[in-house]
């Protein structure tokens, strides 16, 4: 089983408190959560409308800059589930990926199950002549970046072949996101989430753009309703504002300056960042994720880089100076030690 941020309870069971107590830094998700619509009695009453749907992903499609109608999921993480599914689909005989790591864990879990043989990259010119490649931009949890026209050469140059590229983070990144180049290129697939930059990750909601045959082969795998009403609802309300839209990425850059303002204070290392998460040199990652527990902050330490913490944003001052004194406090107790 992988570990993914957000055990809440499982932390609460081990170091107590209520989560009220609590300071989640554990996820890359939006302190500030986007306001939500007053919903129709219908979206909760009636099947979702294939026609509001439609809407939903044209409207998806101009927000994220795209040049093709996406197939809307339930997360990034339901079209995980159908890579190796799609990989097939372009190479008959496809049995090996390449994924850019370390990044997210549920690739490797999910081509694995399918019968790949998982080969584990940090470049792209090892990537080449994969069957399949995988890659998150900017990647998880280091931060790494590529600018869309090396992907487009990348994923050009491997023909008919799957090109994975995962945006779950790009939101704030607008500039390298590789949406407008999918529907030109056969393999290219590119992955949005909505809850992270929106902070409403248990919408479940996430756009998969790609050209036929990927996007159709994706679609009816997922099956007729693939998320609910009220998730439509929400995005529509979402991508209908650009005002609202504008401080929503404001309040982020909020939380990122306080964030970033409490590492600096406690003299931490930053190896790498996104706008909503930075990644520390904690000297040994899991034993910094367990003081801080003690301290009753929740932060991500991976067994892939051991060396390193994650810790999302913040949401105010008072928790910033929360963080600063707790990282300030572990470093003195190593050092009298």
């Amino acid at each position: 089983m992988i570990d993914h941020g957000g055990a809440l309870l499982d932390a609460m069971a081990a170091h107590g408190g209520t989560a009220e107590d609590w300071l989640d830094l554990s996820t890359g998700i939006s302190p500030v959560s986007f306001p939500l619509p007053e919903f129709s009695a219908d979206s909760w009453r009636r099947l979702p409308d294939p026609s509001h749907a439609r809407h939903v992903a044209d409207l998806a499609r101009s927000h994220y800059g795209a040049a093709v109608m996406p197939v809307i999921t339930s997360g990034s993480q339901a079209a995980i589930q159908h890579l190796p599914m799609l990989a097939r689909l372009l190479e008959r005989g496809a049995r090996e990926v390449a994924i850019l790591s370390p990044t997210y864990g549920e690739y490797e879990a999910a081509f694995g199950r399918a019968g790949f043989a998982v080969r584990t990259v940090s470049s792209l010119a090892e990537a080449r002549d994969a069957d399949a490649v995988v890659l998150a931009n900017p990647n998880n949890p280091d931060g790494r970046m590529f600018a869309p026209d090396e992907l487009a050469v990348f994923a050009s140059a491997r023909g008919n072949r799957l090109t994975v590229v995962d945006e779950a983070f790009a939101d704030c990144h607008p500039e390298i996101s590789a949406a407008d180049r999918a529907g030109a290129i056969p393999g290219l697939l590119v992955l949005r989430s909505f809850g992270k930059f929106f902070g409403l990750a248990g919408v479940r909601l996430g756009f998969a753009f790609a050209a036929e045959p990927l996007s159709r082969a994706l679609s009816e795998a997922l099956g007729p309703w693939p998320v609910s009403g009220p998730a439509l609802e929400i995005a529509a309300f979402a991508f209908s504002s650009d005002d609202r839209l504008a401080r929503q990425r404001a309040e982020i850059e909020r939380c990122h300056a306080m964030t970033a303002w409490a590492i600096a204070d406690a003299s931490s290392t930053v190896l790498g960042q996104t706008a909503l998460f930075f990644l520390l040199d904690a000297g040994n990652g899991a034993a910094m994720r367990d003081a801080l527990a003690r301290h009753r902050i929740l932060a991500r330490a991976f067994d892939h880089s051991p060396r390193r913490l994650r810790l999302g944003l913040v949401a105010s001052g008072e928790e910033a100076e929360r963080l600063a004194g707790a990282l300030k406090a572990i470093r003195a107790a190593v050092v009298r030690s």
